[in-house]
């Protein structure tokens, strides 16, 4: 069985007067059992869009029509659709007495009097203009003066 067109119209299993586009009918089934919560439907494991009532899902699966897609993947018979992969062995593991996690080092912590021209530094708690004072500084300090010609 060939899956209806876009434009098809189906019927709302949750309320038989609702008419919906094939395309559009998994959000509204979203929507439709959001406003029948106590509706005894389960949906189908092949397709969203088929809901049915909860006795009758055990003969809806053995006749979907989706369910060919599954058979399909479960029952290869013929051998050439089939790769062969070869077996390979794990790789073996190389111990290492040398273990990271046992190492005593403290994190990197820079000098900031060490500091070149070239970095400039933002001034934490200051005022806006404080903060702009010191960095048109840090940026006259990172540009050479400018020779008068």
């Amino acid at each position: 069985m060939a899956d209806p067109s876009p434009n098809t119209m189906m019927t709302c299993p949750y309320n038989p007067a609702h008419q919906v586009e094939h395309y559009r009918m998994h959000i509204h089934l979203q929507k439709c059992r959001k406003q029948h919560p106590n509706c005894n439907k389960i949906n189908c494991p092949f397709d969203s869009t088929h809901v049915v009532n909860d006795v009758e899902i055990d003969y809806h699966v053995s006749v979907c029509p989706k369910r060919h897609m599954l058979d399909n993947q479960l029952y290869i018979t013929d051998d050439d659709y089939r790769p062969t992969v070869e077996i390979v062995s794990p790789p073996t593991v190389v111990t290492s007495e040398e273990n990271w996690e046992d190492d005593n080092t403290t994190s990197y912590k820079p000098d900031l009097s060490k500091k070149g021209p070239h970095i400039i530094t933002k001034i934490k708690g200051a005022t806006p203009s404080e903060r702009r004072k010191a960095r048109m500084e840090g940026i006259k300090n990172y540009r050479p003066a400018e020779v008068n010609k």
